[in-house]
């Protein structure tokens, strides 16, 4: 079932990265578990003469960072929790001219680690264009820089950097 201040809470924290900024990637819904996310057609990751190639480095960022967000889904705080592994079934080229979804998964949490599942798809998650596994280590929320937790959280607004009125009630 949706959860609205989970999905504020993952579009926060890629809001905050430049490169999934740049990307244009979009959390489409999220609840206590997963999280789905859009990548929208972009001509620039697209790669051969005909450009009708993803770029593979645009896959594997798509998965690290749906499978990093899945994490946030599960957790009661921000925590950084950077990639331990992460392993890539790739199942067909996708259509470059329709945009990638991605459903991930943080299905195990563990005092130390996080494990996701994601799946990468076009029309249907039942048509996978890819699937991936990931691990992620926990290193726990008291090493967060503050201004990063308080912008993921909600308590500082990313664009001004000015406290929020959630974050003026904390």
């Amino acid at each position: 079932m949706r959860n609205p201040e989970i999905e504020a809470r993952c579009q926060r924290f890629m809001d905050a990265l430049a490169h999934i900024r740049k990307l244009g990637l979009r959390v489409i819904q999220a609840d206590e578990r997963r999280v789905t996310l859009v990548l929208p057609v972009q001509d620039q990751l697209n790669t051969g003469k005909t450009n009708t190639y993803l770029l593979g480095g645009a896959l594997t960022t798509l998965i690290d960072t749906a499978s990093a967000v899945s994490t946030l889904c599960v957790l009661p705080e921000f925590e950084i929790a950077p990639t331990l592994d992460l392993r890539i079934d790739h199942m067909k080229a996708p259509t470059h001219s329709q945009p990638l979804y991605i459903q991930a998964e943080c299905y195990r949490t563990t005092r130390s680690v996080m494990f996701t599942r994601a799946t990468v798809y076009q029309t249907s998650v039942d048509d996978p264009i890819a699937f991936g596994i990931g691990t992620f280590m926990r290193l726990g929320a008291d090493v967060v820089d503050p201004q990063m937790k308080a912008l993921v959280e909600g308590d500082i607004d990313g664009d001004t950097g000015v406290s929020t009125e959630k974050g003026a009630q904390a």
